[in-house]
């Protein structure tokens, strides 16, 4: 028994012997004086492996006593210890001295120790702050000392936790930034030498410059950089002294600069093709002639890693510039940064890239339009959005549109200064984007004959017209003001106009799949357009508009865009058109992109639809009426009048519809031409489908597939007066599963580790013929197997002679229709004696496809079809476009 009590109260002993804050401060105190003496003895502490791993042991030790005593009630004589004795001081001297990574990261946990312990007011002490900032200069400031990212890390974080004390408590801001020399004012004294790009000052705030040299780094160095400067900037506007360094210092150039130095590490030349490798085609490419085409071998590729690096760190750099917008509440150093990035980004560096790139040089235009594209579409700041596009698309003089917020007279002063720097001593150095601006190079690159230019052209116009609609109205779209709100269409009218376009799309590639496909587009449509910035205004009850966001109106132009008709010679309309005419021999990225631009340029609630997609209401035809007592369109929308289904002649019909009925008389020549061409779209749309619901049952818990049911249509919509053959249906196969979405309109057309959002909608019935069938699912079976036969079949199926059969289509120039070549011959390779895509003689421009290449096209081209059919009826019941009475 005495044994177990004497061992009872030695543990006992030791617990108290450990939280005993004499006995704690006695080991403290060992610990430090033996890392002093052995610094003391050492001659080089770099050279002298044994000194290091000693005095890292007693960091060590020194850190986890500060830890233990901060969980530990008072008194804590440690921390009192430390801070008297300024330990901070040698452990700085020490780590920096030693050349050592593991010495570097031990110091970082003593003074994030120190730090936490939130006593003794150590963010307070100026020698402290000196001691810290030392020590992050010496070890990731200078370079000097080579250490890893984990490592750089830790000493971020540590930064960025002391930018988030300054937030919350303005009051220690002076023990980390020194107030510089002003004159009897109050203002900075300035160089007048370098006064147009800032004074360096790296010595009044070092935490900042430490902050801003990491921004651009990814993962957890850039975040905390980012998010620590971003604290700095919020910080401004508790402190004049701060505003004014800001504004004075050379921190806005070195962030424009930084900005500028991305932008220019991304390449010059890109190619936007995907690389066929295992597993990297996307299958809607795969069953076309996607492989005959071939990159600049001079251009990078935007689909690798490298590339996709380069890209994702400048996007996020400016990202944050978004964000500094966007937190920063002081208006002078909100307004220096705009004037930074106009400057020093916009004026010398974005535009003068697009000035200079080029269709014929392997790919400048298309990284340009991809560059151009990918900042429009993360830009959100009302501000940087305006800047940007007021300035590309020469909408106006931006000194005219000057921010007309009141400066003081130090931001007035650096203004003035930039805008000097920004001067050509001759005019006619002057770039001036009203001689060549963003309008020009789209246009230009829509007409192109490389694919990779146009598909860039049309994406970026995509989101231009899309996402900032106000500035594209009268610029990139040539427009006529709308003077009648109220509108003409009538209800019988629509569903005409309905009637037509889905006859189009049954004769195109048949009845199967469609009304599950058609379902399907009415709820895309529907969230389309209800997202869409000009629809904010046109749904949004008045006393809920968005004018409380503290920008002028000028600034948020999608917000002013009043009722417009598109103009049938408008340039990027034509150009549109053109590229549908031969929507049978374009490739399938752009015909993707081509569908996307044109429902995307329908999404906008202030642009009506009459003449270019619908019927101009001045030539409806209602038999019964008498014209000579009703001579005008408002007199033949009575109550009865207005539910009639009204005629008009074939040189009425809008633009749009001309060219798909072309595209119809093209598919019927072939359809006449190729035996079993109908089977070969039906098994395209089965393969599409299969491939699709495959897919699905890969990222289920369960193989089985769900049971499809039809879902609601939209409330407030109606059911159009669908024709008779397709209510009564010619074909006696049932549908299984609903049809999706053909193309991912957010991501992108292609997607490589799922379903390709861009695979057109199939049928889900089966055809035991077909040598593409699925094979049937079991227990055994799993998804990424059902998969991979599937993929199989398809690689057997391909090769088919009569899919590789080539069909030539020949355009006169000027002409309006394509003709159909249909010969005989099936040549395995191209005819080398004709350059695809060239003009032949008397400007004969003459293209040829595969038959497997149309086919596919063809399946792609119905989901348009029907996606407009969905963008009618859902515009006319949320916009309320059409006449009931």
């Amino acid at each position: 028994m005495d044994f177990w009590t004497r061992l009872l109260r030695g543990s006992s002993a030791k617990k108290t012997a450990a939280s005993d804050p004499q006995q704690r401060l006695a080991r403290f105190k060992q610990r430090y004086n033996h890392i002093l003496q052995t610094w003391q003895k050492t001659n080089s502490l770099a050279s002298d492996r044994e000194a290091v791993s000693s005095i890292r042991r007693g960091f060590q030790a020194l850190a986890a006593i500060l830890n233990d005593e901060a969980r530990s009630p008072a008194p804590h004589l440690c921390l009192g210890f430390a801070a008297a004795q300024q330990i901070y001081t040698a452990v700085s001297k020490i780590a920096a001295t030693s050349y050592d990574e593991g010495m570097v990261r031990d110091a970082v946990t003593v003074y994030s120790a120190l730090i936490d312990s939130e006593e003794e007011d150590f963010l307070e002490n100026d020698v402290f702050a000196a001691s810290l900032m030392n020590f992050v200069g010496r070890t990731v400031g200078s370079g000097s000392m080579g250490i890893g990212e984990d490592i750089e890390a830790d000493i971020v974080e540590l930064l960025f936790g002391i930018a988030a004390k300054i937030r919350l408590q303005p009051e220690i801001l002076p023990v980390w930034f020194t107030t510089p020399t002003v004159d009897s004012d109050g203002q900075a004294l300035l160089n007048p030498k370098v006064d147009f790009a800032g004074v360096t000052q790296k010595e009044d705030f070092p935490l900042c410059y430490q902050l801003i040299d990491h921004v651009h780094h990814e993962g957890r160095i850039g975040d905390f950089a980012r998010t620590g400067l971003l604290y700095i900037f919020e910080s401004a506007s508790k402190s004049v002294t701060l505003e004014q360094w800001i504004v004075n210092s050379d921190l806005p150039t070195l962030m424009a600069t930084g900005l500028g130095a991305l932008y220019s590490q991304l390449s010059r030349k890109l190619s936007t093709l995907h690389v066929d490798g295992e597993g990297e085609l996307p299958l809607v490419l795969k069953l076309s002639d996607y492989a005959d085409m071939s990159p600049s071998r001079q251009a990078e590729n935007y689909f690798s890693t490298d590339f996709q690096l380069h890209l994702e760190t400048f996007l996020s750099y400016l990202r944050f510039w978004q964000d500094v917008l966007i937190h920063c509440t002081s208006s002078d150093v909100r307004l220096t940064l705009i004037d930074h990035f106009q400057i020093l980004f916009l004026q010398q560096l974005l535009y003068p890239s697009l000035l200079e790139s080029s269709d014929v040089d392997g790919g400048s235009s298309v990284a340009v339009l991809t560059y151009l594209r990918r900042i429009l579409d993360i830009l959100d700041h009302p501000e940087l959005v305006h800047l940007i596009l007021q300035y590309l698309l020469a909408l106006s003089d931006l000194d005219a549109t000057a921010p007309r917020n009141p400066r003081s007279p130090a931001a007035l002063q650096r203004r003035q200064s930039l805008m000097l720097l920004n001067t050509p001593d001759k005019d006619d150095d002057r770039m001036n984007p009203s001689l060549f601006n963003l309008v020009d190079l789209i246009l230009g690159s829509t007409d192109s004959r490389d694919a990779q230019t146009v598909l860039a052209a049309l994406k970026l116009a995509t989101v231009i017209i899309g996402k900032h609609h106000g500035y594209a109205v009268g610029s990139l779209i040539k427009t006529m003001s709308v003077h009648q709100r109220e509108p003409h269409r009538t209800i019988g009218a629509l569903n005409t106009e309905l009637e037509t376009y889905l006859s189009l799309a049954i004769d195109l590639a048949g009845e199967e799949g469609v009304d599950e496909a058609y379902d399907s587009h009415l709820k895309d449509k529907l969230s389309l357009l209800e997202s869409h910035p000009c629809s904010l205004r046109t749904i949004t009850l008045p006393a809920m508009a968005l004018h409380t966001t503290g920008f002028s109106d000028a600034e948020i132009g999608s917000q002013n865009v009043s009722p417009h008709y598109l103009l049938p010679e408008d340039p990027l309309l034509r150009s549109l058109l053109d590229l549908l005419l031969t929507f049978l021999t374009n490739d399938v990225e752009t015909n993707l992109a081509l569908t996307e631009a044109i429902i995307t340029l329908g999404t906008c609630s202030q642009l009506r639809l009459e003449g270019w997609l619908a019927v101009d209401p001045t030539y409806y035809h209602f038999p019964n009426l008498n014209a000579e007592t009703n001579p005008s369109p408002e007199a033949h929308q009575g109550p009865h009048s207005a539910s009639r289904h009204p005629t008009w002649d074939s040189t009425a019909n809008p633009v749009l519809l001309t060219c798909l009925q072309s595209l119809q008389s093209q598919i019927a020549a072939l359809r006449g031409d190729i035996q079993d061409f109908d089977e070969y779209i039906a098994n395209r749309k089965h393969v599409f489908r299969t491939y699709e619901e495959l897919s699905d049952l890969q990222n289920r818990p369960s193989l089985q597939p769900k049971p499809w049911r039809p879902a609601d249509i939209p409330s407030g919509s109606w059911t159009p007066q669908i024709p008779k053959h397709v209510r009564e249906g010619r074909g006696s196969s049932a549908v299984t599963s609903r049809a999706a979405s053909p193309r991912g309109r957010k991501e992108g057309p292609l997607s490589k580790t799922s379903t390709p959002s861009a695979s057109p909608a199939i049928s889900g019935s089966t055809r035991n013929a077909s040598p593409l069938a699925a094979p049937q699912s079991s227990s055994q079976t799993t998804g990424t197997a059902f998969l991979s036969d599937v993929l199989g079949n398809l690689s057997e199926a391909v090769p088919n002679p009569n899919l590789r059969r080539r069909i030539r289509f020949r355009r006169v120039a000027g002409a309006r229709d394509v003709e159909v070549l249909l010969s005989k011959y099936q040549p395995p390779p191209k005819d080398e004696e004709v350059e695809e895509g060239v003009e032949g003689e008397g400007g004969e421009d003459v293209r040829e496809a595969s038959v497997g290449h149309i086919v596919t096209n063809v399946v792609i081209l119905q989901e348009f079809v029907l996606e407009l059919v969905a963008l009618m009826q859902i515009r006319a019941s949320l916009f309320a476009e059409v006449r009931f009475a």
